[in-house]
């Protein structure tokens, strides 16, 4: 089934019909490849999109990951630079490094030695040209020689790259994330690392699409009272007043889209988290916090002292990787008098993804069934998904 059998102009009409009428994305944009393929072109390698925490990228380390599909590599060299390549040697078109490596000062590839800077640069070839040293590299004429580097860019902890010929400009594309944060020290984060050292992170395996559980995460505020034992249990939830007013805002700023709340209105629910504030200036506290999503694949828990991150990577249409990490201040993120603190708030995190992940993968399951091609929207609840909806069309349909 082709893209365009499945948005046909009747089903675009109904995904942007007015939110009173409207159309969720039909179940074939869920368990397609066609679509998934649509998406891995027009925007997951179009537009500036979450790789990886930058931390946990040491000098002399080569990491190889999977951005939708697309095999990658990141470097830092010994003097500190951060750099992403296309994880493929031009000669062989193996992958230039296979597992993580440690300690590096070159990169020799797995299949036919051919040795690399850090820098991406083609240093030796033993053996191919007849030379045993592998330096004439004369021999190999105009072919492509170098690792093909991709165009990277940091926020915050954060690694971005743009796998397009013409990326648009990284300040702005991130100017929602910093217009949402202006009052928070992003400068000042370290990531939560257990008593011994190592880094708190929890990745998953999740038989889901990636828009599910984009779906789920932040811009569904009304299953939190019945997925979530935590929000069950608290008074503050549902999110509403006796006179129906919510006690949250739909905060949606382009590609940012977010449940904004003060956070002196859920005093019980989230409780104290005994760690330094964000705050860039104390004598003007942050008083809210947020839980969103960055289009496309990066996603929020924001307090006032503690910033909750997970970076989604889909698969196939019905299977996605996320990576989860807190954020502390930095001597909090690895101070031993925290690092009880540290591990019980990372468990709980970890228990509401597992929450999280048994309903996303039933709604996956779900959508194998005919019988409902598209669901509906609440417009009291729903705009932030009417939203997202609309922009994953807005991307793929010119």
């Amino acid at each position: 089934m082709s893209l365009s059998a499945i948005l046909t102009d009747d089903v675009c009409e109904q995904i942007r019909a007015p939110i009173q009428e409207a159309t969720t994305l039909p179940r074939e944009a869920f368990t397609a490849e066609p679509f998934l393929e649509a998406e891995r072109e027009r925007i997951f390698s179009a537009s500036w999109t979450a790789l990886y925490f930058t931390e946990l990228v040491q000098p002399g380390e080569a990491i190889p990951v999977d951005l939708a599909g697309i095999p990658l590599l990141i470097v830092r060299d010994t003097d500190g630079a951060l750099r992403v390549f296309h994880n493929i040697v031009p000669y062989d078109g193996c992958l230039a490094v296979i597992e993580r490596a440690r300690d590096l000062t070159a990169i020799t590839t797995p299949y036919h030695g051919w040795r690399y800077n850090l820098s991406g640069k083609l240093v030796a070839t033993p053996y191919w040209s007849g030379s045993v040293a592998g330096t004439n590299l004369d021999a190999l004429g105009d072919r492509p020689r170098d690792l093909a580097e991709v165009r990277s860019a940091t926020w915050g902890p954060v690694l971005f790259v743009n796998l397009s010929e013409h990326p648009a400009d990284f300040d702005a594309h991130v100017a929602p994330l910093e217009r949402a944060l202006e009052g928070w020290d992003l400068a000042s984060l370290g990531i939560a690392r257990d008593s011994g050292g190592e880094p708190l992170l929890y990745p998953e395996d999740l038989a889901t699409n990636w828009k599910t559980h984009l779906e789920n995460w932040g811009i569904n505020v009304l299953h939190e009272a019945f997925v979530h034992d935590l929000y069950h249990a608290s008074p503050e939830v549902p999110r509403m007043r006796e006179d129906g007013e919510k006690t949250f805002e739909d905060y949606v700023d382009n590609t940012f889209m977010a449940l904004k709340y003060v956070e002196t209105d859920f005093p019980s629910t989230y409780g104290e988290i005994p760690f330094p504030r964000l705050d860039k200036d104390p004598a003007e506290p942050s008083r809210h916090g947020f839980f969103g999503s960055f289009m496309p694949n990066l996603h929020f828990g924001i307090f006032n002292n503690l910033l909750h991150l997970i970076i989604s990577n889909p698969v196939t249409p019905a299977r996605t990787t996320t990576l989860r990490a807190q954020f502390y201040r930095r001597d909090a993120a690895q101070a031993e008098e925290y690092a009880e603190a540290r591990s019980f708030l990372a468990l709980g995190f970890v228990e509401a993804g597992n929450e999280d992940g048994r309903i996303t993968e039933a709604v996956q399951s779900a959508r194998q069934s005919p019988a409902f091609p598209t669901q509906y929207y609440s417009a009291h609840w729903d705009t932030m998904h009417y939203h997202f909806s609309r922009w994953v069309l807005d991307q793929l349909v010119s």
